[in-house]
Order: C-alpha cells, then structure tokens, then sequence
C-alpha cells in the first residue's frame, strides 16, 4: 500500500504537468492525443531490418 506521502508526491507531479501542458495550449485529452500524434516519430527509417532466420548466413 503506498504511503500518504507517495499519494502527495505522485499528486503534486501529475499538477506540475498539467501546468506544463496548459503552457503548451494542451488541456484536454484530445489536444493531447493530436499533440502526441504530431510529434511522433517513424522510427523504421533509423532501424536495421533483422535478416530473414532461414536465409541468415552462419558466419564462422
């Protein structure tokens, strides 16, 4: 069970982002669903892709 103090710490974090999202001009879910969905990254164009199991050559 978490302790009064852990509830406190966990509150006053979620208020300072709030106040960090309302700064954004974020202050609803759905803004912030459209602000994640902006920003985010594809990030297969910086991924190797894995070589096929049955054609990987044993290097030796």
């Amino acid at each position: 069970m978490r302790t009064q103090e852990e509830i406190k710490a966990t509150h006053e974090k979620a208020e300072r982002l709030k106040k960090k999202l309302a700064a954004m001009g974020i202050h609803s879910d759905a803004e912030l669903d459209e602000a994640i969905k902006n920003t985010k990254l594809d990030i297969s164009l910086f991924v190797t892709p894995m070589p096929d199991v049955e054609t990987k050559e044993v290097i030796a």
